[in-house]
């Protein structure tokens, strides 16, 4: 595992960005639908087979669909590593999505801008006054920086493209596998937006952020608080607006809220060590409220849950919009979901990302990666995986997914292990990739 000090570097590595401006989207249809040989199945389950046998994992799921059904889906391991009573993982074991909560908050804002409730240019201080007062610190990680207002207010394109400058990484440093206060505070009743973005502060007279608005991208809370926008707004809870507006329009049932039942399917968090045994979570450190304690804020970056074949599922939707199929409920616009995989940030700039990715998915050679308003995008063909303009991101506890628009494909992969960046998830992520473009038939 690298060391906490580079994974700050690199999570906190600013991104010259563009401001909005959409290029113009070309038809893209996809003729004949791809299919996995038999070959392509069977190494499949051999990849399933040999992770199991191998020990290196807990209870996970590989799922693989083109644009009109699911291919595969399977999963191996236990609930509870190491435990021989503990129920086996299943196609229906329910993930802690992480970072992979953002596709579905901004599907959900971006369902806002269609219907003209606000635009990319809103500054989020029409929303939250709190954002009127925004400073830039000098140093991220004093609790005594000097600091200086920002040159311009935060906008809802600032979020979706990570462009406001809300970090991660201000304060003390901390334990790679730690989160964020603001994730991690234990919401009393009676405390939400305003607690929330008390906490943003981190101590300071106003909402701290690394960078001046629209100048650089850091990755952190924005998207929480385009959930806390999609609140505002629609005077319904994100969990509310999303279940009636996006995931019982799909047909899943993801959920910003475990219950008893989900909660009983959810894999175990675990902990890698150093050495690269796997332990219990143990309580090593905070997480973010949820079953049975009572969520009082939905955290929109990151409180999300739902198996991995219904994650697949929202996928598969967006691939069937953004080809043109006549789609019964279609969450958004297909001119809207052609543009999820333009490009957004400069390409003079996507070292720095391709540095990070290089941590997330060392052994695959991103060359000039970028970013749309929810994920990271391909710029280039990959050799024996994804084409050029192809979605892809991973969550904090080993979930991952693919969505390539020109093949038509789409893969999600997921554990539940920390630290981030865990190399054995990657390693059969790649792998589960590389067996799908090595085996597409038409």
């Amino acid at each position: 595992m690298k060391q906490l000090s580079v994974a700050l570097l690199l999570f906190s590595t600013v991104f010259s960005a563009l401001e909005p401006s959409f290029a113009t989207s070309s038809s893209s249809g996809h003729g004949k639908v791809p299919k996995l040989s038999p070959a392509g199945l069977k190494a499949l389950d051999d990849l399933v087979a040999n992770t199991v046998k191998s020990n290196r994992l807990p209870g996970f799921v590989l799922a693989v669909s083109n644009v009109d059904e699911q291919l595969y889906a399977n999963a191996g391991g236990n609930q509870t590593y190491g435990d021989p009573n503990s129920a086996v993982a299943t196609t229906d074991s329910v993930f802690w999505l992480a970072s992979m909560t953002r596709l579905l908050t901004s599907i959900s804002v971006l369902q806002l801008v269609e219907q003209g409730k606000f635009n990319f240019d809103t500054p989020v201080s029409k929303f939250f006054p709190e954002f009127k007062n925004v400073v830039l610190l000098h140093n991220v990680t004093d609790p005594a920086s000097t600091f200086e207002p920002v040159k311009k207010p935060i906008t809802v394109w600032h979020l979706l493209t990570h462009t406001s400058g809300l970090s991660y990484f201000l304060g003390p440093p901390r334990q790679n596998y730690e989160s964020s206060v603001p994730y991690t505070h234990k919401y009393a009743e009676g405390e939400g937006h305003s607690k929330f973005l008390e906490l943003l502060k981190f101590g300071f007279p106003g909402i701290a952020v690394a960078s001046h608005p629209g100048t650089a991208f850091t990755y952190g809370h924005s998207t929480t608080v385009l959930g806390l926008v999609v609140e505002k707004v629609t005077g319904q809870s994100l969990e509310e607006y999303a279940q009636k507006n996006l995931f019982s329009s799909v047909g899943v049932n993801t959920s910003y809220r475990l219950t008893e039942e989900t909660n009983s399917r959810l894999i175990d968090l675990h902990f890698r060590n150093p050495d690269g045994s796997i332990s219990g979570w143990e309580d090593r450190a905070p997480v973010i409220q949820r079953y049975p304690e009572q969520v009082r804020v939905t955290l929109g970056g990151v409180g999300a849950y739902s198996t991995l074949p219904d994650y697949l599922t929202i996928l598969r939707h967006l691939l069937q919009i953004e080809a043109g199929r006549n789609v019964r409920n279609a969450v958004l616009k297909r001119k809207t979901v052609q543009e999820l995989f333009k490009p957004q940030l400069k390409s003079d700039v996507t070292l720095g990302l391709e540095q990070l990715l290089d941590l997330i998915s060392p052994n695959i050679n991103f060359e000039n990666p970028n970013w749309s308003t929810t994920f990271a995008v391909t710029t280039k063909d990959l050799r024996g995986g994804r084409p050029k303009g192809s979605g892809f991101w991973s969550g904090f506890a080993g979930t991952w997914y693919i969505i390539d628009p020109k093949t038509g494909i789409a893969l999600v992969f997921g554990s539940q292990i920390v630290p981030p960046l865990d190399p054995v998830t990657a390693e059969v992520v790649e792998e589960a990739e590389r067996i799908v473009y090595a085996n597409l038939e038409y």
